[in-house]
């Protein structure tokens, strides 16, 4: 068995979902993990005692990308020559046998200009920009936190033989249990009165909340259930009588299990969060860079049949998606079985990951 690896593991500071997937790795017991990150709350979002290295942010007020770059962040002046300056002090100081970056093209290509091997993540979106091509280019290997099914074929004909497509450890044994509506929404007897059927609607922070226009003309389609909406809203007040804004609730994944159907963003954490709830899924895509929450809604939709519908989409898409997944709970099971995988399965592909990178530029 060869010997445990060390890993300095680069999280960008944007949400949190970069640290947990850093956090992952440390829970793996596969690799000996550093976390480099400007986050300011990692200690909390890592396993405890996790090894946590403080990296400056990389936020340059004023700073717009000019046109004729091929790389997507490269600011001048004192904020990121401290950050890189202290990213290679870090790495200096662990000598990694690997750097795994989720994610940066800048700060991939830094650290293998830098000596060491790198795995990048991998994300859906439409990335077929020079800067993604090169990073993913430069990379001993590649890793994403779902399965092959949902990728895209192309990106995996050609990266194929470097991907590693982890999934997300179901600690909760979710793979086990199938996916249902309460018993009143399953009947499906047209016998339900107002308010009997339940859809929750988590909303996501990353683009500063859901509009409530958007939220009114969804629940006026479905007038015989109920829309508890948890997360931002922008907008005012609801004017339809069976949506309720509950605002921030630190248990909203709980309350999101009770209900009949769970409406997230397609944002990779939030469809995890659904596929665990056990309940039918809609995914909502958001605008985000590189379009990267449509191709992933398009990738589930086309590899699960889980509905995908736009906040801004006509009331009747928001009525049809609603019922398809109503009356096709299973779709939800596809979701599980495409993100989640055992735990074991997990550690074992990062350290395969790990192998790959290490063993590439020998």
């Amino acid at each position: 068995m060869s010997a445990v690896r060390r890993v300095l593991y680069y999280a960008h500071q944007h949400g949190s979902g970069h640290v947990r997937h850093a956090g992952r790795l440390v829970a793996a017991g596969v690799a000996d993990v550093v976390v480099a990150t400007a986050h300011p709350d990692a200690p909390d979002l890592l396993p405890p005692g996790a090894p946590v290295a403080a990296l400056p942010s990389d936020v340059v007020p004023g700073h717009v990308q000019p046109a004729r770059s091929p790389l997507h962040h490269t600011p001048v002046g004192p904020t990121i020559q401290d950050r890189f300056r202290a990213l290679h002090e870090v790495a200096l100081g662990v000598r990694p046998d690997v750097c795994v970056v989720d994610v940066s093209v800048e700060a991939a290509l830094f650290l293998r200009l830098a000596g060491f091997p790198v795995v990048h993540r991998r994300m859906h979106g439409d990335r077929t920009d020079p800067a993604h091509r090169l990073v993913y280019a430069e990379s001993d290997a590649l890793v994403a936190h779902y399965g092959a099914d949902l990728e895209d074929p192309a990106w995996l004909a050609e990266h194929g033989g470097r991907a590693v497509h982890l999934g997300v450890p179901d600690d909760a044994g979710r793979l086990g249990r199938r996916a249902a509506p309460t018993t009143n929404a399953a009947t499906g007897s047209g016998t339900e009165t107002r308010g009997s059927r339940t859809v929750a609607v988590v909303a996501g922070t990353g683009g500063g909340g859901v509009a409530i226009a958007d939220l009114d003309r969804a629940a006026a389609a479905v007038p015989d259930a109920r829309w508890d909406v948890y997360g931002p809203v922008r907008g005012g007040r609801p004017s339809s009588p069976n949506l309720t804004l509950h605002g921030w609730a630190p248990d909203a994944g709980e309350r999101a299990a009770r209900a009949d159907v769970v409406v997230v963003s397609a944002g990779h954490n939030a469809a995890v969060d659904a596929a665990r709830s056990g309940r039918p899924v809609v995914l909502a895509p958001e605008e985000r860079p590189f379009d990267e929450q449509r191709c992933f809604a398009r990738a589930v939709e086309r590899a699960t049949g889980v509905p995908a519908c736009a906040w801004d989409e006509p009331a009747e898409r928001w009525a049809a998606a609603v019922d398809c997944a109503l009356t096709e709970p299973a779709a939800a099971d596809r979701l599980a079985a495409a993100l989640l995988v055992p735990p074991e399965r997990h550690a074992a592909g990062w350290a395969r990951a790990l192998e790959l990178a290490a063993a590439a530029r020998r």
